[in-house]
C-alpha cells in the first residue's frame, strides 16, 4: 500500500485501543474506558443535552467536542475519521482485502445499493432518539467496536443486537465493500448529512424560524428533517454540495482511463469518471493519489501540496477538540424544582467519586428533592462536583451538605467462633472521606490487615470513623498508618486493582473501649427496610408478620439483592413490607394483609428457585434466587413489634 502514511494512522488508533485494553494486565490502578474518545456518543449526548439538559451517561465534554468537531472537519475537509480513525473502517477494509484474495467479494448490486443506504439513517434516529429521551446512550446496545473491546462482558451490551451487528460487520466486509460502513454505520450517516449543507442548513433555519413565531416544535422535528433531507441526498442524488472544500481532482488532458484508481479507492468510486469527486462515500483518504501510475494526473484540488491536508487535519481537528473540552465543564443534569420564597444559595461540593454520569446525578437527585428547602441540582461528572440550590430561610448549609452524606457500616473480616468474645472501639475523624466510593476504598484499605473488623460512619468535618478491631492484632498507631497509605490493593472478582487514596486522620483518634461480640455483631449488622404496595395506608393493627431467620442477611455479597427479593414479593399485593434486623442473629419480617394473602403463600413465594423482578410496573425480567431461604419461623402481629419504618 502507497498510502503509508494513513495506514501509520490506522495502526496507531488500533494499537491505543490495544493499549487501552492491556493496560490493566499491568497497571492495576488502570481502568479502561472504551468511550472515552468516542465521537458518536459526543453527538447523540448533544442531543441529549439540547433536549434535556442531561448529558448521556458516561459522556463527558471530551467526547462531545470530538464530536462535534468531527462533524464541522467532515463539512469543511471530508470524512477524516472514517478514512484515518475508526477501527471498524481500519478492520472491515483489512477483511475486504482478505475477500479479495479469496476472490469472494462482490459489489453490491445498483438496484439494491440505494435502497440498503436508507437503513443507516433509520438507525441513526432511533439511536438518537432513544439517547435524547432518556440520556442512556443506545448506540452502546449494538455497536460491534464497543461489543468486542468489552469482550461482551458489559450490562449496557445487548448480546442480541451486538452479535448481529458484529456477524454484519466482519462478513459484510468480506463478501461485499465495507457494509457496515455503507449501509448501517450511524456515524457516517450524519457525517453525510454535513455533506449537503444547504438542505441541512435550510432546515435548521426553518426549524428556528417556526419555533420563533410560535411553533414550539420539539428537538425530535429538528433531527427528523436533517435525517431525512441526508437521507434523500444520499439515495437520490450521492453527492456533497459546496463542502468540503478540497476535492479529489483529476486532470483529464494527462489521465489515461486506466481506472487503476477506482480499483484503489477502499470505496469503489469511479475516481477517473469526473474531473472532480462530489461523491457522497469519498473520504479523502487520498489513496487514488498515492496509487495513480502517472504524475500530475490525480490530486487534491489541482494542488500538489494539498495530498497531506487529510493527516495534519486529523491531527489539529483532535488536538482543538481535546484543548477545547479542557477549557469548560457541561453540567451532566441540571434540575430545579418547587417555588422558593425567598432568594436562593448555592452550596458546592467536589470530590463526589459517586457523582460519575447521568444515572448516579439522578440518583442523588431523587435522594434531596424532597428535603425541605432545596429546590435545585447541578451535576458535573467529569469533576464530581455538584452544586445545590437552597433557601437558606429554610435550610442551613451544614444541613444541605449532611444530606449528601450517607452513612455506613461494613464488616471487614469474620470473626470465627470462640477467637474472641469482645471487640475494641476506635473513635476517629478521617479527612478526604465522604461517599460510598470513599467507604469501598477505605474496607479494602482495611480488608490488607486481619485485626481491623469492622467500621461505620457518622457525618462531620471531619466524617467520624469508628472502627472496630481485635486488640491483639492491631494498634490503634497502625489503623491510623493504614488510613494513611498512599496506595492499596483491592482484590476485586475481576482480578487486582491498585487504588490510590488520600485520606488523613484528623489525630490519633480516642480509644473508647470494648464492646460485647454480640453487641459488636447487632451494631456493624446493615438492616434493610423496603415499603410497597401501599403500606403506609395499612395501621400496624390491620398486618401481621412472618418472622424467619434469615443469615444471608448479614452477608455482603448478598445483601445487594434484598432489593430484588422485595420486588419479587411485591408480585403479591398482600405483601407490603420486607425488613431485616438483628435480634440474635439476622432476622427477616415480612409484613402482610391477612385478608388478602398468607404465610404458606409467602413462604413458596420465598423459596422460588426463580426471583421475577419488576423493572417497570408492566415489564418484568427473571434472576436466579441468589437467597437459600427456610422460611420456618413464627407469624406475628404488627404491633407486637417495636420496629420503625427505616426506608432504606
Amino acid at each position: 500500500m502507497k498510502n503509508k502514511i494513513r495506514i501509520t494512522f490506522q495502526f496507531i488508533f488500533l494499537a491505543l485501543i490495544i493499549y487501552v485494553a492491556a493496560r490493566p494486565i499491568f497497571d492495576k490502578a488502570y481502568l479502561s474506558d472504551f468511550e472515552k474518545y468516542c465521537p458518536f456518543g459526543g453527538i447523540s449526548s448533544f442531543f441529549s443535552k439540547l433536549n434535556q439538559d442531561t448529558m448521556a451517561c458516561n459522556m463527558s465534554e471530551t467526547q462531545l467536542m470530538l464530536g462535534l468537531v468531527l462533524l464541522l472537519g467532515a463539512g469543511f475537509i471530508g470524512k477524516l475519521f472514517c478514512s484515518y480513525v475508526c477501527p471498524i473502517g481500519t478492520v472491515s477494509e483489512w477483511i475486504g482485502r482478505l475477500g479479495d484474495k479469496l476472490k469472494i467479494r462482490r459489489e453490491v448490486s445498483a438496484i439494491l445499493d440505494r435502497p440498503l443506504r436508507i437503513l443507516k439513517y433509520v438507525l441513526l434516529f432511533i439511536t438518537i432518539y432513544i439517547t435524547m429521551t432518556t440520556s442512556e446512550l443506545f448506540c452502546k446496545e449494538y455497536d460491534p467496536y464497543f461489543a468486542v473491546v468489552n469482550l461482551f462482558n458489559n450490562t449496557d451490551i445487548n448480546l442480541y443486537f451486538a452479535i448481529a451487528a458484529l456477524a454484519v460487520t466482519v462478513l459484510g466486509a468480506l463478501f461485499f465493500r465495507l457494509f457496515w460502513c455503507k449501509y448501517l454505520c450511524p456515524l457516517g450517516a450524519i457525517s453525510n448529512v454535513f455533506l449537503n449543507v444547504p438542505a441541512a442548513g435550510a432546515v435548521v433555519v426553518v426549524y428556528f424560524t417556526a419555533n420563533y413565531f410560535g411553533a414550539q416544535l420539539s428537538l425530535i422535528w429538528l433531527l427528523g428533517g436533517l435525517v431525512l433531507v441526508g437521507m434523500i441526498n444520499e439515495v437520490g442524488f450521492m453527492k456533497s454540495y459546496l463542502m468540503p472544500f478540497p476535492k479529489i481532482s483529476t486532470n483529464k488532458e494527462t489521465c489515461t482511463d486506466c481506472d487503476f484508481c477506482t480499483d484503489k479507492c477502499p470505496m469503489g468510486i469511479k475516481v477517473s469518471a469526473t474531473p472532480t469527486v462530489t461523491h457522497i462515500d469519498c473520504h479523502l483518504c487520498t489513496d487514488c493519489v498515492y496509487n495513480c501510475p502517472h504524475k500530475n494526473v490525480l490530486s487534491v484540488s489541482n494542488k500538489k501540496n494539498l495530498k497531506y491536508l487529510a493527516p495534519i487535519s486529523v491531527v489539529v481537528l483532535i488536538a482543538i477538540s481535546l484543548g477545547l473540552a479542557s477549557f469548560y465543564e457541561l453540567t451532566t443534569i441540571s434540575e430545579k424544582w418547587g417555588k422558593p420564597a425567598g432568594a436562593l444559595s448555592v452550596y458546592k461540593q467536589s470530590g463526589l467519586k459517586n457523582i460519575k454520569c447521568y444515572g448516579s446525578s439522578m440518583a442523588l437527585k431523587g435522594t434531596i428533592e424532597n428535603i425541605e428547602g432545596i429546590y435545585g441540582l447541578d451535576t458535573y461528572a467529569k469533576s464530581h462536583t455538584v452544586k445545590i440550590y437552597y433557601d437558606p430561610a429554610v435550610i442551613p448549609e451544614n444541613k444541605v451538605k449532611k444530606s449528601l452524606f450517607t452513612p455506613i457500616k461494613m464488616e471487614v473480616n469474620k470473626i470465627k467462633n470462640g477467637e474472641i468474645d469482645s471487640v475494641q472501639v476506635l473513635k476517629i475523624g478521617i479527612f478526604g472521606m465522604f461517599d460510598l466510593i470513599d467507604f469501598n476504598n477505605l474496607w479494602y484499605s482495611f480488608k490488607e490487615t486481619k485485626g481491623i473488623l469492622g467500621f461505620e460512619t457518622h457525618y462531620g468535618e471531619p466524617v467520624v470513623t469508628n472502627v472496630f478491631y481485635d486488640p491483639s492484632k492491631i494498634s490503634p498507631a497502625n489503623i491510623k498508618k493504614q488510613i494513611e497509605k498512599d496506595e492499596i490493593i483491592a482484590h476485586k472478582p475481576k482480578g487486582d486493582e491498585k487504588i490510590e487514596i488520600d485520606f488523613e486522620a484528623e489525630n490519633d483518634g480516642q480509644v473508647l473501649g470494648k464492646i460485647s461480640l454480640p453487641d459488636y455483631r447487632q451494631r456493624i449488622f446493615r438492616l434493610y427496610d423496603r415499603l410497597f404496595n401501599d403500606y403506609k395506608t395499612f395501621s400496624q393493627e390491620q398486618l401481621s408478620v412472618l418472622v424467619f431467620k434469615m443469615p444471608e442477611a448479614g452477608v455482603p455479597a448478598l445483601r445487594r439483592y434484598l432489593g430484588s427479593l422485595a420486588s419479587h414479593l411485591s408480585a403479591d399485593e398482600g405483601i407490603v413490607r420486607l425488613s431485616t434486623r438483628y435480634s440474635g442473629g439476622p432476622q427477616a419480617y415480612v409484613y402482610f394483609d391477612p385478608t388478602k394473602t398468607n404465610a404458606e403463600k409467602i413462604k413458596a413465594a420465598l423459596v422460588k428457585t426463580t426471583l421475577t423482578i419488576f423493572i417497570t410496573e408492566t415489564e418484568t425480567k427473571d434472576m436466579e434466587n441468589p437467597f437459600h431461604i427456610k422460611p420456618d419461623g413464627e407469624v406475628v402481629q404488627a404491633t407486637s413489634l417495636n420496629i420503625d419504618d427505616d426506608v432504606e
